[in-house]
């Protein structure tokens, strides 16, 4: 019988069965050098003395460890658990078996060969569930997963017996998403937060989105968590599909639907006084030393609509011009469009104090009106009166 050693990871064990009696191992031949440090020796790729098959021959795992050696057996042999043996011996066909599920009907056949037909089959330890027939169908319906070594034994009508050792693993329950599939309404540039959950198979869980698209500005993680601050709206359907760490790896899908709604648009401030019928909001302080420009900044703020926002001055209501008789941008600054408030300003001549009617509160500084539009179309709006503080300081 002739004997080849072949590196573990070669292409096809049949190329390794050439009219040479030796093929390299871990990088070297059986006249030359590895071309490293020869003291050290190729790194272990099997365990001494292993035996498994390939086709119609058995593989030997070499004394050092360092490859594997090929047995070929003869044409009246086939290789059953790393052994070759007749055909005319009785023997387990059968070396893998399908992945079962719990709660799940399963079936699967075992087989035979050689021997003297008809054949017997016995199983001492099924699983919960399971059961093996005499005449090889393993079937029932699982009731706990886990990963289960089968001892079947065969016998055939002279009395031969043959055993073998078969791996079956049963899965939890079918994996499936639990997640109701609408998400409900959300508010653009609000953000948001659901995880969403899945059960049956074998966890762990990665989730992904594999058809549409959520909202822009939402993600999903591979956790399965969808977060993230939604920067368009509309009605979004997305199919997100679970994976499970079964192998092979089991799967579901499910399509949601994430509706993305607009909020009224409103100005916003960190100090607003509310009047009911307009709203003051108060800018940061602004110290003013008379001809020495002191520089200022402010950002006019916003919420809802659809951005991008456009902010322009207007004029004060007719309704107002009883209390702010004095009204306008202070010299010296300039409102962007995009609510940038900056300049500097050197003179207070701009400066009133208005008294809040039926209140004890009163206010002094610059107070102009402006307007904030969205980028509907058409645009939604917003007016408010800003107030910026004012310290005179010197004279």
């Amino acid at each position: 019988m002739r004997r080849a050693y072949v590196l573990l990871g070669l292409l096809s064990l049949d190329a390794a069965c050439s009219d040479a009696d030796t093929v390299a191992v871990g990088g070297s031949d059986t006249t030359g050098t590895s071309g490293g440090d020869s003291s050290e020796g190729p790194a272990p790729v099997c365990t001494p003395g292993e035996r498994t098959c390939d086709g119609d021959a058995v593989l030997v795992c070499t004394v050092a460890g360092d490859g594997w050696m090929l047995e070929p057996c003869s044409a009246e042999q086939v290789c059953t658990d790393g052994a070759c043996m007749s055909v005319s011996d009785l023997h387990v066909i059968t070396e893998v078996l399908i992945p079962a599920e719990v709660g799940t009907a399963y079936m699967a056949q075992l087989g035979a060969g050689g021997g003297a037909p008809g054949y017997s089959w016995s199983l001492d330890d099924a699983p919960p569930g399971l059961a093996l027939a005499a005449n090889g169908m393993l079937e029932g319906t699982p009731e706990l997963a886990g990963d289960y070594v089968l001892d079947v034994v065969v016998e055939d009508t002279s009395g031969q017996s043959a055993a073998r050792q078969l791996a079956l693993a049963v899965h939890s329950e079918p994996l499936m998403i639990l997640t109701p599939p609408d998400l409900g309404a959300i508010d653009e540039g609000t953000p948001f937060e659901r995880p969403l959950m899945a059960s049956g198979g074998m966890p762990a869980y990665g989730w992904f989105v594999v058809g549409g698209a959520p909202p822009a500005g939402v993600f999903l993680d591979s956790a399965g968590v969808l977060t993230g601050i939604p920067t368009q709206a509309g009605d979004f359907d997305f199919l997100i599909r679970v994976v499970d760490t079964a192998e092979p790896p089991g799967w579901a899908e499910l399509e949601f639907n994430l509706a993305v709604e607009l909020r009224p648009l409103s100005i916003i401030g960190t100090n607003i006084i509310d009047l009911l019928a307009f709203k003051i909001v108060t800018l940061p302080l602004i110290a003013i030393i008379p001809g020495i420009p002191v520089p200022y900044n402010a950002q006019l703020e916003a919420t809802g609509g659809l951005v991008p926002y456009t902010w322009t001055e207007q004029p004060v209501p007719d309704a107002l011009q009883f209390l702010v008789t004095e009204a306008g941008i202070p010299d010296g600054l300039t409102l962007a469009p995009d609510g940038t408030l900056d300049g500097s300003v050197t003179s207070t001549d701009q400066v009133i104090t208005l008294q809040i009617p039926f209140s004890p509160i009163s206010l002094t500084g610059f107070f102009f009106y402006a307007e904030v539009a969205d980028s509907q179309d058409p645009a939604e709006t917003d007016q408010g009166l800003f107030l910026i503080p004012t310290v005179p300081i010197g004279g």
